[in-house]
């Protein structure tokens, strides 16, 4: 293995790349981006669409190139360790190590005198105080808009090193407006040393993945996740209805199991009914009471369809406590389990371990409102005017006490039986499900 000159120092040649490095299928604008010389390389591409294959892969052969130290960060440390360690140690060749990975730092280091560390940004200041030649930021819209420019860029600053700033377009995150903001300016040559890339996910997923994506998304997730453009955050969170669509008859059946989701508060309590079907959800009813508990809204839902329902129930809902809330999130659920009349006509309490991220369960409703195939699989009786009105009007920065709760309930129902579709490690959909304990009769 001879010696060859890299930046003006000198570092032993790399072997010979294994063939796992051949990328999966030829496209111009990887191509590009791996061809350019720009410092700087801002990506905004589909889910699922090479993105992160192809920054492990470049960190990976840097460390070859010039000894020095370089990262791959992404939005917490547990999240990035999980997405990159494994893969990283399983692509730099045995004959490169300088000793076995360090599990404990997250740290390969090479016969070069190159160094790969793997880190998060929800604490920007552990990339701080080493001087870095170059790294990859994945997932750029989750990361704080603050830790590029004052914790990352100054640490790339003596060696000139160069950083690849990778993540999917997104309304929301705590970084997407900034990431946006710096694609752009990549685009448009208005910031030094930087490139801009873009490529949607149908250009690399087949087609089957991608109708089948159209069939779990909605139709701004889908267009966000895997067309990849970016789409403009107006504030309504539900996209996906429309009165005219979403609004219709859906009649009360008394052989039909009922299906409860609650928003547990003292003020106010907020529970949707609907029955199920194969596909979707048909709510039919809504309680809505204020300074109340479980038990009192137990009594109200007896009262107006338990003597006479023969179909059976299901109560899922909120997992966490809150301010003002009726009790501990268990109690909540065990009042309901020890109510006999519900217990008599057959029902089934799930209490979910974790509640889901509330963006996730927004994305999942709003893939049964539409999804982006055009589905409607999630219909509203006209009399359930409080979950009406949060649907059409509830927003990210909504300040309105009343708002979000009627949402939230229909929201944690919908989670539970619909659960969003997302990729898995081998690129293949999972589903995700809710651990937690399910009492009586099964589900």
């Amino acid at each position: 293995m001879s010696n060859t000159m890299h930046r003006g120092v000198l570092a032993p040649a790399p072997a010979p790349l294994p063939p796992s490095w051949t990328p999966l299928r030829y496209h111009p604008e990887q191509q590009r981006l791996l061809a350019s010389d720009a410092r700087f390389k801002i990506v905004a591409a589909g889910r699922g669409s090479g993105k992160t294959f192809l920054a492990r892969r470049r960190v990976v052969a840097a460390l070859a190139e010039s000894s020095g130290m370089y990262f791959v960060a992404g939005p917490t440390h547990a999240q990035t360790k999980r997405v990159y360690w494994e893969k990283l140690k399983a692509l730099v060749p045995p004959e490169w190590l300088d000793g076995p990975p360090r599990e404990t730092e997250l740290c390969i280091r090479t016969i070069f005198g190159s160094s790969l560390y793997v880190t998060g940004l929800d604490q920007p200041a552990r990339i701080e105080g080493d001087q870095w030649r170059g790294g990859v930021i994945d997932e750029c819209s989750d990361i704080r808009p603050d830790a590029w420019t004052r914790s990352i860029r100054p640490a790339l600053s003596q060696y000139r090193g160069w950083c690849w700033r990778i993540g999917v377009p997104k309304r929301f995150g705590v970084g997407a407006a900034e990431h946006r903001k710096a694609y752009e300016s990549a685009v448009a040559h208005t910031t030094p040393d930087s490139d801009g890339f873009w490529w949607p996910s149908r250009d690399i997923l087949t087609p089957e993945e991608i109708a089948a994506a159209q069939t779990e998304l909605g139709m701004d997730d889908f267009e966000e996740q895997y067309n990849a453009k970016w789409l403009d955050n107006t504030g309504a969170l539900f996209s996906g209805f429309a009165a005219q669509e979403t609004v219709r008859p859906c009649a009360y059946d008394p052989t039909a199991k009922i299906w409860v989701g609650a928003d547990f508060n003292v003020d106010n309590m907020s529970w949707v009914l609907a029955h199920r079907g194969a596909v979707g959800l048909s709510v039919f009813d809504e309680v809505f009471a204020r300074n109340t508990n479980t038990q009192k809204t137990l009594d109200i839902l007896w009262g107006r369809y338990g003597a006479g329902h023969t179909g059976g129930w299901y109560f899922t809902g909120d997992a966490s406590s809150r301010a003002r809330k009726t009790s501990a999130a268990v109690t909540d659920y065990v009042t309901i389990q020890n109510d006999q009349r519900f217990a008599r006509a057959g029902r089934t309490v799930h209490m979910p371990a974790a509640n889901p991220p509330v963006k996730d369960r927004i994305a999942a409703t709003n893939r049964l409102l539409c999804s982006a195939a055009g589905v409607r699989a999630l219909h509203v009786d006209a009399r359930c005017v409080k979950l009406i009105e949060d649907l059409k009007l509830r927003c990210e920065l909504d300040t309105n006490p009343d708002r979000g709760h009627m949402t939230d309930a229909l929201g944690y129902l919908v989670w539970d039986q619909f659960p969003l579709r997302v990729e898995g490690p081998s690129g293949q959909g999972r589903v995700i499900i809710l651990p937690g304990p399910s009492w009586g009769g099964g589900r």
